[in-house]
């Protein structure tokens, strides 16, 4: 026999600060106990640690968890906003459902949700969220606990409260579990892991690999060809088991270590040979050890159960029954009264006397099954009717709420809107009668301003369109005038160039064969030329003033690289002269003059096929 992996989750997984030991959570509860003796303690924190004590002492001491979590109720009433209440409510939702009592955990609900509403404290409303959906949860609402749980994750966003992160995550991937949806159950499972890292707390990394190994045993169940998501999923329950035995005074819900154990065990006697028993044996000492110190009856009946099945295959029949016994005797006197999990202990053992032959114990077992299953029956009828009422009330309240609220709205709505309106009907009136002897003037009037307007707006167009049209045209002219300008400047300076040159290089020659007389008279045919040219080198001057940027940008395009030569090369070529002429005024062969290009074209990275002309020329 074998615990149901959904009530092992609702009776273990959130059950936070539970003992990994009695001496661990004794020093823990000491350690919250002598902090709550502080004098200087704040009310916020009084709060919360009487709420963290009411977690830790409940399975130990109900009434004790009541008395902290009324307690931190009365010091929540003293506070400011109502962060303290919706602490204490939420609280008070797990109690009460461990007390059976499903009215009044719906009515501490309410409680919660209302003193949620007035606090800022984004923590404490995902907290309450949190309870409000995992109370659904408990009640198999799955759809509602389901938005529920997200809403508080929406409120945990951004306030570092990994630890609740990980906790809702964790129940997301349970709703999506038994192959409902097996990529929600793996993405809900990772980010339970991922929030459990960050958290840096053990108990939330042991229901982490908890979640991610009932991720991988679903997925096995769906596909049981693929052995390798069994064996993931073992890994992973034994990585919860290792750091519960590694950490035991960290990990405080070892309730939930209690049913890793106990799945395990039961994944070795379902899925593995015969040979594998000791194996599960070793899982059910652990589960066994746990149940007994915790007192998590469930758990250990099912380990029972387990160890009974075993028998049973071998036909061991009287070891089998003793077994059951066993675990029936272990949980006398026990205030839990288990009717469903008893039922089939007592069922189990009247199939095992009918195998023996011993009808008269298989009657007795089969009477006692029919008690246990009719008190089963009766507890379910009774926490229906239970669970009914308090959503009915829960839900009465809800409207009730609710319609006040829309109520005082349209009150508040409808009185400002009188008020609105009275005030606007004044308003207007008075309007209309200070304006009644002007209207008819003020209109007249209005009308001459509009047509006087009208015909200055016409004239001023008109005349910025034809001042328009005259300043383009003489920006036109004055654009021409310029570019040709620019062109004769660059004309008289490079004849101002050539000629100084002729007659330099004509009176050396004369100087070199000639007599004196001769020499000297070019020499003074030089000298009048030269000053004949000195106005065009003002002229060359002004070209460069006039068109600066022509020079600059050719050297910008070949990197500072041309000499006087090649710009004044670029000067014909700008002037639209061939080679031919230029060789003409440079007296040098037209190769020269395509050697020059040639090697203009690669200072300034031209390809082969581009035109240096062109080029030269946009450069203007």
């Amino acid at each position: 026999m074998q615990l149901p992996v959904r009530s092992l989750l609702l009776m273990s997984i959130f059950l936070l600060f539970l003992s990994a030991k009695a001496e661990a959570q004794k020093i823990y509860i000491d350690s919250l106990e002598s902090t709550l003796a502080q004098t200087s303690l704040p009310k916020e924190d009084k709060v919360f640690i009487l709420c963290k004590l009411a977690r830790a002492n409940f399975e130990k001491n109900l009434p004790l968890s009541f008395k902290e979590a009324n307690e931190a109720l009365h010091i929540g009433s003293s506070m400011p906003d109502g962060r303290g209440k919706a602490l204490a409510f939420a609280t008070l939702i797990h109690l009460y459902i461990r007390q059976k009592d499903i009215r009044q955990a719906y009515i501490s609900r309410d409680s919660a949700l209302y003193y949620a509403n007035r606090t800022t404290d984004r923590i404490t409303k995902g907290f309450v969220w949190f309870r409000s959906g995992w109370l659904d949860m408990v009640n198999d609402e799955n759809d509602k606990a389901v938005s529920k749980l997200l809403k508080a994750l929406n409120f945990y966003n951004g306030q570092q409260a990994d630890e609740y992160e990980s906790i809702v995550y964790h129940y997301l991937a349970s709703f999506y579990g038994y192959g409902n949806d097996p990529v929600k159950q793996s993405k809900y499972a990772r980010l339970c892991y991922a929030s459990a890292v960050k958290s840096n707390q053990a108990d939330m990394l042991n229901t982490a690999y908890y979640t991610l190994g009932q991720s991988y045993f679903d997925r096995f169940k769906s596909d049981t060809l693929h052995r390798s998501l069994l064996d993931t999923a073992l890994a992973f329950n034994k990585k919860a088991l290792t750091l519960s035995k590694r950490q035991e005074g960290r990990v405080l819900v070892q309730s939930n270590t209690a049913a890793v154990a106990l799945n395990t065990a039961n994944t070795y006697f379902q899925y593995f040979p015969r040979a594998y028993r000791d194996s599960a044996e070793k899982y059910i000492d652990i589960a066994i050890q746990i149940a007994t110190r915790t007192n998590l009856q469930e758990v250990l009946l099912n380990c029972y159960g387990m160890r009974s099945e075993y028998d049973l295959r071998d036909g061991n029949y009287d070891a089998a029954e003793k077994i059951l016994l066993t675990g029936l005797s272990s949980i006398e006197g026990s205030v839990i009264k288990m009717p469903v999990t008893k039922a089939r202990i007592f069922l189990a053992l009247s199939h095992i006397a009918e195998k023996k032959g011993d009808r008269g114990a298989a009657l007795n077992y089969l009477k006692s099954y029919i008690q246990f299953n009719k008190e089963a029956f009766d507890e379910e009828k009774i926490g229906t009717i239970q669970k009914i009422d308090a959503q009915y009330q829960s839900e009465k309240k809800e409207q009730e709420i609710a319609q006040l609220q829309q109520q005082a709205a349209f009150n508040k709505k409808r009185n400002i809107f009188y008020i609105i309106l009275g005030a606007a009907g004044i308003a207007v009136l008075l309007s209309l009668l200070s304006s009644y002897n002007y209207q008819l003037k003020a209109s007249i009037r209005k009308q001459e301003l509009v047509d006087k307007e009208k015909g200055e707006a016409e004239l001023r167009a008109q005349l910025k369109e034809a001042e328009a049209i005259r300043l383009q045209t003489e920006q036109a002219l004055l654009q021409e005038r310029q570019e040709r300008l620019q062109k004769e400047l660059l004309a008289g300076s490079l004849q101002i160039e050539e000629k100084n040159e002729l007659l330099e290089l004509l009176s050396g020659k004369v100087t070199a064969q000639s007599h004196l007389s001769v020499d000297e008279q070019i020499k003074r045919i030089v000298n009048q030329q030269k000053r004949m040219d000195k106005d065009f080198e003002g002229h060359k001057t002004d070209f460069f003033e006039v068109n600066p940027a022509f020079f600059e940008r050719l050297q910008q395009k070949a990197n500072n690289t041309l000499t006087r030569l090649d710009l004044k090369y670029c000067s014909y070529i700008l002037m639209g002269m061939s080679n031919k002429e230029i060789s003409i005024r440079l007296s040098i062969e037209p190769k020269s003059i395509r050697m020059a290009r040639y090697r203009i074209k690669q200072k300034f990275d031209l390809d082969k096929d581009e035109s240096l002309d062109n080029f030269i020329r946009l450069q203007e």
